[in-house]
């Protein structure tokens, strides 16, 4: 039985714990695994690892498999993780901002295999009311599966989170303070597991981590468009003091100082879910600007029509407008994560949001504007690369912070 640890607690480890999840989590990525293989690639001696596994096969979180080829001697076993063992639920409200948001749910083992997911429109409403409809998601994800096997649930919300508090806001204009404790504590009440809520990219981030990269990482940062980002440094979630870490830009200014506000500091405001760039393609069309783009007639003649894939399915047949607006957005957004590599020097920045969605369109002028405005040495070590997880990227990032708390608490 799993125990909810305090989110801002999540990188503090006890050594058991640290030498549990560097064993698992290692397991699950490269099994079936023989001991000595476990030994060199966490750098605990093979009578340590003899041990963990030894437990871990107890508790039929690991199972044995086979013989691998011998090099002198006897073959030694492989050992693989026993994935169907626990399932871990995941869901994404979608942000409050995005007209078209839609919940998204999944169902996964402890590989992070999805065995259910769920997808449905979500109504525009206040952020009580979003959290308010979780149960009944929650029902549906869960009608289909053995329900005994629930090791955790994970939320993934749009907002700014304050743990100590236990209230999430949403960053609209004149946005609202939540209380999610109550709700929370429900929750845990009816499915007899703990419940945990987060800041959508900084679990879409530790999705991308587990389930998306090919490589292993350390230092990373997920960008979700450009309006959060998610970060995880030397290897652990960063929630920073609070849990509102990852929010970009600043506060929305008053009506008396908007003016000056916009003069001066517009470069600090995110550009929304898609950079701005619909938004923007909108406004030179309706001001009369290059009006022989393609995009028009894509969008049956009205500016308000015209969709981010409208725009990319514009830009790879050629149109001029198209290309600009995807450039110009693709510039912001390298200007953010240059002072951001600079600042943190990390080994991959993946954009995501539906951004990725852009391909070579996006990410080209991004990766050019990094090298551009970033320090050589943080600049050349940064890889960035589109995110691999698409819409499912919160809700898989939070079934792994179960499955993380399922490792790391054997």
């Amino acid at each position: 039985m799993l125990t909810r640890r305090p989110l801002l607690d999540h990188h503090k480890l006890t050594e058991r714990q640290q030498k549990n999840l560097a064993i698992l989590e290692l397991v699950r990525r490269a099994g079936p695994i023989t001991r000595t293989e476990i030994s060199q690639g966490t750098d605990l001696n093979i009578v340590t690892v003899s041990n963990y596994v030894a437990n871990y096969i107890q508790r039929g979180l690991v199972v044995e498999k086979g013989l691998d080829v011998s090099t002198g001697g006897r073959k030694p076993t492989l050992v693989e993780l026993h994935p169907k063992m626990r399932l871990a639920v995941g869901v994404d409200l979608g942000p409050l901002e995005a007209p078209t948001a839609k919940v998204v749910g999944v169902v996964t083992d402890l590989a992070g295999h999805v065995e259910h997911r769920l997808v449905q429109q979500r109504p525009k409403a206040s952020m009580e009311q979003v959290l308010a409809s979780l149960p009944a998601v929650i029902e549906t994800l869960l009608a289909q599966v053995d329900r005994t096997r629930l090791a955790g649930i994970g939320l993934g919300i749009a907002g700014v989170v304050d743990e100590a508090a236990g209230t999430i806001r949403d960053t609209s204009s004149g946005g609202t303070r939540t209380s999610y404790v109550a709700l929370r504590d429900a929750l845990e009440a009816t499915w007899q597991v703990p419940v945990f809520l987060g800041h959508d990219a900084t679990l879409a981030a530790l999705g991308e981590m587990c389930l998306g990269l090919v490589k292993d990482v350390k230092n990373l940062i997920y960008f979700y468009a450009d309006v959060g980002c998610g970060l995880i440094l030397n290897g652990s979630l960063y929630w920073g003091s609070g849990g509102s870490a990852g929010a970009l830009g600043i506060a929305r200014p008053t009506e008396d100082d908007a003016l000056s506000w916009e003069k001066s500091w517009q470069y600090l405001r995110p550009s929304g879910i898609e950079l701005g760039i619909t938004d923007h393609a909108r406004k030179l069309l309706s001001d009369g600007v290059a009006l022989e783009s393609s995009l028009l007639p894509l969008a049956g003649g009205t500016p308000e029509a015209i969709t981010f894939d409208l725009i990319i399915q514009a830009a790879q047949e050629g149109d001029r407008l198209a290309c600009e607006v995807i450039e110009h957005g693709a510039i912001s957004l390298g200007v953010r994560i240059a002072y951001l590599a600079n600042l943190l020097n990390p080994d991959v920045v993946i954009l995501g949001g539906g951004t990725e969605r852009a391909g070579s369109l996006l990410l080209e002028p991004v990766f050019r504007t990094v090298r551009r405005w970033a320090f050589e040495e943080p600049g050349n070590l940064v890889d960035v690369v589109p995110a691999k997880l698409g819409t499912e990227a919160v809700a898989l990032g939070a079934a792994s912070l179960i499955i993380r708390e399922v490792f790391i608490q054997t």
